[in-house]
């Protein structure tokens, strides 16, 4: 995706046709399991925008679907692809104790993205 092509705050992905299919099909699995909670409607709203707005087109034999999320939705899909993976997939090492070693050492920037999103600093 050229950066000239899209407005700021978006963000753009290629998928092609099996990868498409595979995000659809989570979306619908996590939006078919709890009608009531704020993932399933999340899920909803990110298929059907994938559905209406996506552009499909044809690269080298390949099917594909050229998509542009704005900031909330890519954080809400990230979150949402988070979540199905864990349900379906069995987690064989915990790598939470490895983030943000660099930042205990003090190293960088010590500032969470929690922190950054909420507006708070240390």
């Amino acid at each position: 995706m050229n950066s000239t092509n899209h407005k700021k705050g978006q963000v753009g992905v290629i998928l092609e046709r099996e990868q498409i299919n595979a995000v659809l099909q989570a979306l619908n699995c996590i939006s078919a399991a709890d009608t009531s909670n704020i993932y399933s409607v999340d899920a909803e709203k990110l298929k059907r925008k994938i559905i209406q707005h996506g552009r499909t087109f044809n690269q080298m034999d390949t099917d594909k679907v050229s998509l542009f999320f704005f900031e909330n939705e890519a954080a809400s899909f990230i979150r949402l692809t988070a979540i199905f993976l864990s349900s379906v997939l069995a987690i064989e090492k915990d790598y939470y104790p490895e983030i943000g070693q660099i930042h205990k050492k003090g190293l960088g920037n010590a500032q969470s993205a929690e922190q950054k999103l909420s507006g708070k600093s240390l």
